[in-house]
């Protein structure tokens, strides 16, 4: 179980009442909402892994309970106009005033607030808050600060959150920002805190359908322990999540210049590093490909005279090439016997006197990402004739 994160707004109970009254008055940032949206989930994503220190020490604020302090910190330094609020209840009431606020049937946003209990009311009702990161039919992502007295994220299903140790059910969301062409409750709009029912809940689970997404559900918490822990970096490779799929599975990938055999030994090590079996994943590996493999050899157009200009036109390559690097070659009569030509290596070449009774080749050699392939070499020209004399 997470530690559940209250506010005893005791003696700093005027500072609190000031700091809110104050803030009921600046409203939503003008800047655009789905880039501060963005900006809160990559600084929430950055902060995980934080733990606190002494008695409830951290950067986000005073020493005490600290799951809203990291909330109105993480939107602050977003660039919402909130203080920083260290009662749970308080950012309903912040949003309620300066954005809107969603009921616990409502669809957040990446960047939103997540309420924990029954209502804004007191330390008692208002249990906790993290930072909504992404949303699926049937749960959440969240990124939650003072939960075991640090940074993490979890998987939270919206019909039992204490499921995955939340210390309530969800009763609001709270938006750092306001709406803009979105359904939404406005500001100061009312939301009706009706208990949710468990026989209801647990009337719903037995049917078919809610079995299946209740299996999904068990299959992405499952994956918690590492899913928690990504993006990392670990031997030279960048591992992440994307999304979760609909079968319940975290999609994951690996992203390393290793082959891929390597980067699934990578992956192994970081499950083991999290205890984690890996059964609730699916991977993939984003690795290099293989060189460029020529399956056809360039060839040479012009005319093999003094003066002329002969052009490389591209062999075939496999494995996708995105560069290419020529050698012009001079040769002896019959087509052996080559040497390079110094400084010629465009895909263009002009014949000189030098080549005159010479025969000419082109050495092309194609590469991406994983490297470059064997130089393929084009046919010879045929014997490069002088230049013609002009009339007397």
């Amino acid at each position: 179980m997470r530690s559940a994160c209250t506010y005893r707004c005791l003696k700093h109970a005027a500072v609190c009442a000031v700091a809110l009254c104050v803030t009921l008055l600046l409203g939503a940032s003008s800047a655009d909402a789905t880039t501060i949206r963005q900006r809160i989930v990559s600084l929430a994503e950055q902060q995980i892994g934080y733990h606190d220190h002494g008695y409830y020490c951290t950067k986000f604020g005073p020493c005490e309970t600290w799951c809203s302090l990291f909330v109105t910190w993480v939107w602050r330094n977003a660039g919402v106009p909130v203080p920083s609020l260290a009662f749970t209840g308080y950012l309903y009431d912040w949003s309620r005033a300066s954005t809107y606020v969603l009921g616990p049937r409502g669809v957040p946003q990446p960047g939103d607030a997540v309420l924990f209990g029954t209502g804004p009311w007191t330390v008692d009702t208002s249990l906790h808050t993290g930072i909504v990161e992404a949303v699926y039919p049937g749960f959440l992502v969240t990124i939650e600060g003072d939960s075991l007295h640090g940074v993490r994220r979890y998987v939270v299903p919206l019909s039992n959150p204490q499921q995955v140790g939340e210390p309530g059910p969800i009763y609001a969301y709270g938006s750092p920002v306001s709406a803009v062409g979105a359904r939404a409750l406005g500001p100061r709009a009312a939301v009706t805190f009706a208990a949710q029912s468990p026989r209801v809940v647990t009337r719903q689970d037995r049917l078919p359908h809610k079995q299946s997404e209740r299996q999904r559900l068990l299959r992405a918490i499952a994956a918690l322990r590492a899913f928690q822990h990504m993006p990392y970096r670990m031997d030279q490779a960048l591992i992440n999540w994307t999304g979760v799929n609909r079968q319940g599975l975290v999609e994951v990938t690996v992203s390393t210049a290793m082959p891929v055999s390597d980067a699934q030994g990578v992956w192994q090590a970081f499950l083991r590093r999290f205890d984690d079996a890996g059964h609730a994943y699916t991977v993939s590996f984003q690795t290099p490909p293989d060189p460029p493999l020529d399956t056809a050899v360039p060839s040479i157009s012009g005319t093999p005279s003094q003066g002329q200009t002969l052009t490389e036109s591209h062999g075939a390559w496999s494995n996708s090439p995105t560069a290419y690097t020529y050698q012009w070659e001079d040769c002896d009569p019959s087509g052996q016997s080559c040497s390079p030509i110094g400084d010629a290596t465009g895909q263009t070449y002009t014949l000189t006197a030098g080549d005159v009774g010479d025969t000419i080749r082109v050495q092309e050699v194609a590469s991406n990402t994983g490297g470059a392939g064997q130089p393929a070499q084009s046919a010879p020209t045929a014997v490069v004739a002088p230049t013609p004399p002009g009339p007397d």
